[in-house]
């Protein structure tokens, strides 16, 4: 899968020496202009340098005004800007007009906060994006047996540590709104198809996977 990047998704990931975790589950990455040159430029210069060398690598695409213009879709981009202005900050905003403008199926953001672009994005108030955080994209490491689920839990402390000190997630809360999110009695039919797919596609055993992590948090 593809993913357009918000800016908070880097920085927590780079700054906490976790950025791997940005790159093994998607095959392309975006980021706009803007976000990189502004966003990430002024709100950390130290993670800006470090994902520059990334993208010097190939490992993430810039997408520019000039590339909207060449495939035909900077007013596309324009129209979902307009649309969807009232829903999110300007960051968020761009980011995930990219991903429907060029058909991106992922937007991976750390901005959590109620109303924010990943619960709006969960409800499926926008259709055709699916959005993921840091710690779920730890999650669906732990769902593919890549990560032990106390690896898991210390990955999701050392980002807290590291880069979320003003702002701490809690473990066993996040955790549990994502196994719900991908549960029958609470998941969207979108959530529900493309977690079936994934465990389908890698072989894995989603409900015992899921008893294991239930385990674990009850006895935090």
């Amino acid at each position: 899968m593809n993913a357009s990047l918000d800016t908070c998704i880097v920085i927590h990931l780079y700054k906490s020496d976790k950025r791997e975790l940005l790159y093994s589950p998607f095959e392309k990455l975006y980021i706009y202009e803007f976000l990189l040159e502004t966003e990430l430029k002024n709100k950390d210069y130290d993670v800006y340098k470090k994902f520059l060398l990334d993208i010097e690598e190939g490992k993430v695409q810039v997408i520019t005004n000039k590339d909207l213009i060449n495939n035909g879709i900077k007013g596309l981009f324009e129209n979902y800007i307009e649309q969807y202005n009232y829903l999110f900050d300007q960051g968020e905003l761009y980011a995930v007009a990219l991903a429907k403008a060029m058909g991106i199926a992922t937007f991976a953001s750390d901005d959590t906060k109620d109303k924010g672009p990943h619960e709006t994005l969960v409800k499926e108030i926008i259709e055709d994006v699916i959005p993921f955080a840091f710690y779920e994209l730890l999650f669906l490491k732990f769902l593919a047996s890549e990560i032990t689920i106390d690896e898991m839990y210390s990955d999701f402390e050392q980002v807290n540590l590291k880069s979320m000190r003003e702002r701490p997630m809690n473990f066993k809360n996040r955790m549990l709104s994502t196994a719900r999110r991908f549960t029958k009695k609470y998941g969207t039919e979108r959530d529900l198809k493309w977690i079936d797919d994934y465990c389908l596609e890698r072989k894995i055993d989603l409900k015992n996977k899921m008893k294991e992590l239930k385990s674990f948090l009850e006895n935090m």
